[in-house]
């Protein structure tokens, strides 16, 4: 195989989640990808220096990329907190801009702690899928262990119950193996639910601090998961669509912008090509 069926993406994380956004779209031109991830903190810093959401995402497609925005954070009700980076924003704002930029896809992500049922998270999940679906978008769910959806387990529950087309996960390597890599329940998800994937590694032992932990993330083949194990799986299951690295790290995010891209990137192509020829 040696490519995924969809195509590449270069998510934000990589090259620094603080690297301005135009300046994270001309190191996109260092790599040859097909997706691009925008965040709200993007758009909202963008608008500030006189760039509208629209042309931000004008001038982003124009390069060719499909885009996806990374991460809708209060989906499921609570207050935004205005002290965080991405929880600050409720999901109209963060769907008004999905609808300016004129979003391919839309990556949701748990709140630290909830009490909601898995049937209040699906039908707060399915109607932000009605709301993307609008837009012509994809709206896909991920798992974190810093999150109240903490595993592979709880995300596909979530997106099982809602039974929304348009509703899937995006698989990260780091949530799956510092949750609970459970390889029987992945080989048995249908591959067309898994809408994007996310790939990085991480060393034998987790920080402490898991936050801490997640925002200091290696380079696939630079740490101890079986990335190989886990592309195989994907891959057996048809849900190779959407691949990129999503390597969270001070080391990348300290190299020039396209540095960080071309080292990733090609670390997670060596990896997918390796497993899958």
């Amino acid at each position: 195989m040696g490519a995924p069926s969809g195509g590449w993406v270069l998510w934000a994380g990589t090259v620094g989640f603080s690297t301005p956004v135009l300046e994270r779209l001309e190191a996109a031109a260092a790599v040859d990808i097909q997706r691009f991830s925008v965040t709200p903190p993007d758009v909202e810093s963008a608008a500030a220096n006189g760039l509208t959401a629209v042309e931000l995402g004008r001038r982003i497609r124009d390069r060719g990329y499909d885009i996806v925005m990374d991460p809708l954070v209060n989906w499921y009700g609570g207050t935004p907190h205005p002290g965080s980076r991405f929880g600050r924003y409720s999901p109209d704002e963060v769907l008004r801009m999905c609808a300016d930029l004129g979003v391919a896809s839309v990556n949701l992500i748990g709140q630290p702690s909830h009490d909601a049922s898995v049937d209040q998270l699906a039908t707060s999940f399915a109607a932000i899928c009605d709301k993307a679906g609008a837009l012509g978008a994809q709206a896909h769910l991920e798992f974190m262990p810093i999150t109240a959806i903490a595993s592979l387990a709880a995300g596909w529950e979530i997106v099982r119950t809602a039974g929304h087309p348009n509703g899937g996960l995006c698989f990260d390597t780091w949530h799956f193996f510092r949750s609970d890599p459970d390889f029987e329940l992945l080989e048995a998800i249908p591959g067309e639910r898994i809408f994007s994937v996310q790939v990085s590694d991480a060393g034998p032992e987790a920080l402490p601090d898991i936050r801490e932990d997640t925002m200091n993330r290696r380079l696939p083949g630079d740490g101890v998961f079986d990335l190989d194990r886990v592309v195989r799986v994907l891959q057996r299951i048809g849900a190779l669509t959407w691949v990129g690295a999503e390597v969270i790290s001070p080391d990348l995010a300290a190299m020039a912008p396209a540095v960080a891209a071309q080292l990733a990137d090609g670390r997670v192509r060596a990896l997918v090509a390796a497993a899958t020829s």
